[in-house]
């Protein structure tokens, strides 16, 4: 089951994030780390490597964060190392935001079923070891890295040294339930 974590509202903007994946995360927070791809390909190049600049501010503010030991709730981090782009799972990323933008919703399951495990994959993720999404909704581009910094299982997933690449989306969609549309997937083959 997921669900937004925290909802906020400033002024017309209502932001929301939910984590998925990340370690040691309660089942309550719809915390759903996934290992072991049981995918056959055995293609381990990083995809396309095209970014948008929110993309790339993602990828550089993440790695920013990861470099500095922190805690994340009750968990404390020692500094990760940086995460490399993965084409791959951009498109997946980018895929899950323009689908809630179009759709109406907010969710780590698509209306159709679909999951991160299903999404990356699809997109050409293969042999994967390990998994992990963030999503955002309503938030500026300048403040979506700090709002799942600022939340414990957000921040989990982010600093998680486990994953190794990164793959980001960000959707803006005018009339759009919350505007903007964001998603990180993080992954480990």
């Amino acid at each position: 089951m997921t669900r937004p974590l925290m909802v906020l509202t400033l002024g017309f903007f209502a932001l929301a994030l939910t984590a998925c994946g990340g370690a040691n995360l309660p089942a309550a927070l719809g915390s759903n780390e996934v290992s072991g791809g049981l995918t056959a390909s055995s293609n381990k190049d990083a995809g396309p490597q095209d970014m948008t600049a929110e993309e790339r501010m993602v990828l550089e503010q993440t790695n920013q964060a990861r470099a500095k030991a922190r805690t994340c709730g009750d968990q404390s981090f020692a500094a990760a190392g940086p995460l490399t782009w993965n084409g791959y799972l951009a498109k997946s990323a980018r895929a899950h935001s323009q689908d809630m933008a179009s759709k109406s919703y907010f969710s780590h399951v698509g209306p159709d079923g679909s999951t991160l495990v299903t999404r990356n994959e699809a997109a050409g993720y293969g042999s994967w070891q390990e998994l992990g999404e963030n999503i955002a909704a309503g938030y500026a581009i300048a403040a979506v890295v700090q709002g799942w910094i600022d939340s414990p299982s957000h921040c989990k997933t982010l600093m998680d040294p486990k994953y190794k690449e990164l793959g980001a989306g960000y959707i803006y969609q005018q009339g759009a339930q919350y505007g903007t549309y964001w998603t990180q997937e993080f992954g480990t083959r």
